[in-house]
This record gives structure tokens, C-alpha cells and sequence, in this order.
């Protein structure tokens, strides 16, 4: 106990010189701003580096830029500091900064903005003024994130989308009462133990029921104010939820396909809780009943470009893209372990309705919109988790070293969840142990990983289930059979192929015996031809030889 006091006191004094050298003579934004930049040449600065030295120095740069900027913009005393910043349009245009960045840095001032337009009138029971506070503040950073792509892209989703979705964090739209709730009780059970320590005095154990007490204090009012917030920034994503996917120039797999590119794909992969945000967010959306969100295209999307993905990343890259995917797969389990859960949350949602469509030759061939019934969700699921399984089997197969390496990663962040069903952790399984063979003298980080991944699942054995389990199976019945053939037409159809086989084989009989009798017939003949010659004809042919040599001794003699 006494250890982590001086611990943090000396971590708070090395806090206050970094940021007082930083502050000094205003350097750290330089830094940022370098950092990023940097971030973004070491991939095309030099093409003859090796791509796995490339890949190192992007992840290091990364987290520097990360640490830096999080040092910077949580701090409250660095409030000062943040006012400076310059707006986004001159970030990305002046100082070049991806979104990703700019809105990194950016983040804590807008959601600064926000409150001071706000005032002292924000409150869970009249989000009113917060609504309009960040309609103001949100509108601008709208119109100067139109120049970053061209106008194709917000013919598919809106700007306010996109200024939305980056301008939040996940204290937003994350509120984890449970860990508060858990955190407390653990100070209080500490706050026990120091009144029942007998070898401390009386004064010491003062001292440290007042500190514990003191920091109940401050996680029950860090609690409260991230509570309001959370229910102020749901009331405004309500307000405006309308509006994001409302494009009448493109379709709904265009849409997704588009927030997926901007929005997801790159924010999952920037920061650990990032990822686990833009899953909270994908939700949210859900949950809300966002216009025109088909919930399960997002999710067939996902699924379909793993391989595409995971190819493209760092080694810390996919280490946040399996823990995106690991968040996705948990919500899905949630709804594919419990029918009420599902039929509750998801059965009368917008988000999961699928079109049939109609037999294209007739004349009123209509498209019919239904709702997804959780039998059929649960086939779903099974197809999601075999395009997983082909995505990381296509990886294993590649030969290439990111792409093997990305996969191992990727697995280990998502073995919670994945794999369920025995069949596709088989497949995984014989995968896994091919890589171990050809990599254990080439390249042995990869064997190293292989064999870790190996391990864990190994562990996880017993959890696995049969697909029978995981989604119902159609097997060919007696019954049906018997039913089917029970028919009128049925009938006839047998009738005339029995009478077809009947007819088959009596021809085929009768030509046997044909045959039969031909090689009677042949038999006989040759039998009565050998019969002819036999006796007489031997005899006549003794004669003939013996005086053959009888003329041919009277010759020599003569000689």
C-alpha cells in the first residue's frame, strides 16, 4: 500500500516536469503533428525496407503519437493548451494529418465546445440545449469534412455521419457502471481490512479510512457526471439519427459499404479502445433504429472481407482488428444463445429485415420484405462463422509471412468467442499444425505463435459443439421419402420403370441364350469333324510316311 503511494507521487512529479518541458516553449503540438506525419511516410517513404521493419517502425510510431497526444488532451491542466489547436480543416489541409489524427487531437476540445455553448442548462431531463449546443458545433465540422473525400462518397452517407461518428470517444456512448459498482465495493472491503489490522495505530488507520473514503468520493462523482453525459449524448445520436443513412442516390449495401471504408474499418484499428467503440457504435445504431441501417448486411460485410483486412495490417493493427471482431462476435452470441434475448431486441427490427423476392418470369413478381425469424438467424450465424473460418484458412494457406502472422493474431484476440462449432475448430486445428511444420526451422516467431494459439485452443476443447447444436440441419427422412413416393405420379413413374427394367431383363435372358445355343451349336461341329478324321485317316497317313522312307533308302543303295 505504501509502495503504490510513492509510486504514484513519483509518477505525478514526472508528470509535471514532461509536461512543463512540453509546454515551455510550446513544442507539443510540433510533436504531435511530426509524429503523425511520420506515421504516414514510413510506408511509402522507402520501398526497398523489409515489410516486416516497415511494420515495426509504423506500430512504434503509432503509439507514440498515441501516447502523446492522450498525455496531452486528458490532462485537465493542459486545458490552455487545447484552445490552441488549430480546426480541423487546417489540420488536414495545412499540416496534412489523416482523420484518424486530426480527430485524435481534436476530440476533447470539440466535446469542450459543446459545453460551453451548452452552459449550465444541460441536464438528463432537458437535453434540449445540449441538442441544439451540438448542432452548432457539429454543423461546421460537417461543412469542412466535405473536402476530404468527393462528393460520390456523401452521396452514401451523410457528413454529420462522419462528423458524428469521430467526434465521439467511448466514455460517450460506454457506460460502465459495473466497474464502478466493482471498484467501489473492492475500497470498501480494503477500508475493512485497515479497521480490523490491530498492528496499526489508531491515527495511521484514520489516515488511510480518510484516503479510501476520499477516493469512494471521487469515483461516485466520476460516476454521476459520466452518467449524465452518456444520457445527453444518447439523446442527441437520437435527434439526428434520421439523417444518417437517409441518401436516396444509393442503396443500403452501397451505404454500409461506404461507413464501413471512412468510418470503421480505419477507427477499429487506430486504438485499442477504438475498437471496441466502433463495435459499441455499430449497436447503438442498431438499438436506435437508425433509417435505412440494415444490421445484417453490416454484419455479412464484416465477415466477407476479413482476408481482404487482415492482409493489409501491422502486427498492432490486427491485434485491435481481432478485438473489434471479438466485440462484434460477442453481441451476435448474446442474440444466437437466447431466443427471448433475440426475438426482444431483434425480431421486430428494421435492421434485420430481408427481401424475397418473387419469381422474376411471372407478370407480378413483387419483392417481400420479412422479418429475420431466429431459427433462420441461426443459420446466419453458422455461414458468419465459416467465412471466418475460410478468411483465416486463406491466410494460413498464402504462404506470406503478414498474412499468417496477422491471422495467429487476429484468432488469438477473437478465441472467446471463435471458434463454437467442432467442425470449423477442426479445420483451424489441421491448419494450425501445417503452419507448425513448415515454419518451426524457417521462421520461428511464426511456430512460436502457432504453437501458443495451438495451446489455447487445445484448452478450449470442451466448449465446442456439433453444427447440429449450433443451427438446425436438414436431414432426408424415411417418412418424406415414403410420402413421396406415395403419390399418384409417383406410382405411374415406378410402374413404368419396373416394366422398363422387367423388359431389360427378359431381352437380356434371351440373348444369353442365344448365345448359349450358338456355342452349342459350334461345339457339335467341331466335335463331329474331329470324330471324321480320327482312325482311318491316321492310318492312311502312317502308310503314305512309311514309303516315303522306303523310296528314299532305295535311293542311297543305288548310290
Amino acid at each position: 500500500m505504501t509502495s503504490s503511494r510513492h509510486y504514484y507521487r513519483h509518477a505525478e512529479r514526472s508528470n509535471q516536469r514532461l509536461q512543463e518541458s512540453l509546454g515551455l516553449n510550446d513544442i507539443w503540438l510540433p510533436l504531435c503533428v511530426l509524429a503523425s506525419q511520420q506515421r504516414h511516410s514510413i510506408v511509402f517513404g522507402n520501398e526497398e525496407r523489409h515489410i516486416k521493419l516497415t511494420a515495426r517502425l509504423y506500430d512504434q510510431c503509432q503509439d507514440t503519437f498515441t501516447q502523446l497526444g492522450q498525455f496531452l488532451t486528458t490532462n485537465p491542466t493542459n486545458n490552455q493548451s487545447l484552445k490552441t489547436l488549430p480546426s480541423f480543416e487546417e489540420l488536414s489541409t495545412m499540416y496534412h494529418l489523416q482523420a484518424d489524427s486530426a480527430f485524435f487531437l481534436l476530440r476533447t476540445k470539440l466535446s469542450d465546445q459543446i459545453r460551453v455553448e451548452c452552459g449550465s442548462k444541460c441536464s438528463p431531463d432537458e437535453p434540449q440545449p445540449y441538442i441544439d449546443a451540438s448542432e452548432k458545433v457539429i454543423s461546421q465540422l460537417s461543412d469542412q469534412v466535405k473536402l476530404l473525400y468527393p462528393p460520390k462518397v456523401w452521396d452514401k452517407i451523410s457528413p454529420r455521419l462522419f462528423a458524428t461518428f469521430w467526434s465521439l470517444a467511448s466514455p460517450d456512448i460506454i457506460l460502465p457502471s459495473n466497474r464502478y459498482t466493482g471498484e467501489i465495493a473492492r475500497i470498501e472491503g480494503a477500508i475493512k481490512q485497515v479497521n480490523d489490522n490491530e498492528d496499526l495505530a489508531q491515527r495511521r488507520k484514520d489516515k488511510e479510512v480518510e484516503r479510501h473514503k476520499d477516493l469512494i468520493s471521487k469515483l461516485k462523482e466520476e460516476h454521476k457526471s459520466q452518467e449524465v453525459n452518456h444520457k445527453l449524448v444518447l439523446a442527441r445520436l437520437e435527434s439526428e439519427k434520421d439523417i444518417w443513412f437517409a441518401s436516396t442516390n444509393s442503396t443500403k449495401v452501397d451505404a454500409i459499404m461506404q461507413f464501413l471504408q471512412v468510418c470503421i474499418i480505419q477507427r477499429s484499428m487506430f486504438t485499442a479502445s477504438d475498437a471496441i467503440y466502433c463495435a459499441k457504435f455499430v449497436e447503438l445504431c442498431h438499438k436506435m433504429q437508425a433509417s435505412n441501417f440494415s444490421t445484417l448486411i453490416y454484419f455479412d460485410r464484416i465477415f466477407s472481407d476479413v482476408s481482404h483486412i487482415v492482409t493489409n495490417c501491422t502486427d498492432n493493427e490486427a491485434s485491435r482488428y481481432g478485438r473489434f471482431l471479438c466485440e462484434t462476435l460477442k453481441g451476435i452470441s448474446r442474440w444466437h444463445k437466447d431466443k427471448a434475448l433475440y426475438e426482444k431486441e431483434c425480431g421486430k427490427s428494421p435492421g434485420f429485415v430481408h427481401i424475397i423476392r418473387g419469381d422474376p418470369n411471372s407478370d407480378g413478381a413483387k419483392k417481400i420484405e420479412k422479418y429475420l425469424d431466429y431459427e433462420n438467424f441461426r443459420h446466419v450465424c453458422c455461414k458468419w462463422h465459416f467465412k471466418l473460418t475460410k478468411a483465416m484458412v486463406f491466410c494460413f494457406d498464402s504462404k506470406d509471412y503478414s498474412q499468417i502472422r496477422n491471422g495467429l493474431t487476429v484468432l488469438n484476440k477473437i478465441l472467446p468467442e471463435f471458434p463454437v462449432v467442432l467442425n470449423l475448430a477442426q479445420a483451424l486445428e489441421k491448419r494450425i499444425l501445417k503452419v507448425k511444420e513448415e515454419e518451426k526451422t524457417v521462421r520461428p516467431d511464426l511456430y512460436a505463435l502457432a504453437m501458443g494459439y495451438s495451446a489455447q485452443l487445445n484448452s478450449r476443447r470442451n466448449t465446442f459443439i456439433a453444427e447440429e447444436k449450433f443451427h438446425h440441419v436438414e436431414k432426408k427422412s424415411t417418412e418424406n421419402s415414403a410420402s413421396r413416393n406415395s403419390s399418384p405420379a409417383r406410382k405411374d413413374k415406378r410402374a413404368d420403370s419396373v416394366k422398363r427394367r422387367d423388359e431389360t431383363d427378359s431381352e437380356k435372358k434371351r440373348r444369353r441364350d442365344d448365345d448359349l445355343k450358338k456355342e452349342g451349336e459350334r461345339k457339335s461341329a467341331e466335335k463331329k469333324v474331329k470324330q471324321d478324321v480320327s482312325p482311318k485317316t491316321k492310318a492312311n497317313g502312317v502308310r503314305e510316311r512309311d514309303s516315303e522312307t522306303d523310296e528314299n533308302r532305295s535311293k542311297i543303295r543305288k548310290k
